[in-house]
């Protein structure tokens, strides 16, 4: 399958210094891997993501055509964000991956933006297929899984000791099983 654009948005580290650089991580990895085929594929640098703000983020979305045949990619709060933003724009995809997709959290933090909104008991017509990656994440992220999980009624696929899919936790900045779904 072949998309219009595919759009790669990263999470939310605790703090500036535990940014890491789009080329160690997957979301750079995925992005090269796409572009390599010859495809549109982006995976930009959103503002101050250790202090996300959803306005910010939402101007970055509007230097892409982002269409019903598009492919967009989140991580963890930036899989909130993709979320909030398709419903509040009431805008719908042809595919959603959301990996390790944030909802809540322990404590109130900076992050609140993203995570404190509506999602409607049956919120699948965001996309026409979605998938969600998960694996055995910390106790609040699994239930940030199972709210989505409820809300979306998502492909799952569960993969073994990938934690929060950073690639410190993962081994690698690679995600193969990420870019076989891209095409999928």
């Amino acid at each position: 399958m072949k998309y219009d654009l595919y759009l790669i948005i990263h999470g939310c580290p605790q703090n500036e210094a535990d940014l890491i650089p789009k080329d160690k991580h997957w979301t750079g990895w995925l992005e090269q891997k796409l572009r390599e085929k010859g495809l549109n594929a982006a995976a930009p640098d959103m503002p101050t993501p250790w202090e996300p703000d959803n306005e910010k983020w939402k101007q970055v979305l509007k230097n892409y055509k982002i269409t019903e045949n598009s492919l967009l990619v989140g991580h963890s709060c930036g899989a909130a964000f993709l979320v909030r933003w398709l419903l509040e724009s009431d805008k719908k995809v042809k595919k959603l991956i959301l990996v390790a997709p944030a909802k809540t959290s322990i404590k109130e933090d900076r992050r609140k933006d993203f995570y404190d909104f509506e999602l409607p008991d049956n919120a699948t017509k965001i996309a026409q297929e979605i998938v969600i990656f998960i694996s055995n994440d910390y106790e609040d992220m699994l239930k940030s899984f199972e709210i989505y999980k409820d809300a979306l009624k998502p492909r799952i696929i569960e993969l073994e000791n990938k934690k929060r899919f950073v690639p410190f936790q993962m081994g690698t900045n690679g995600f193969p099983e990420l870019l076989a779904e891209t095409f999928k």
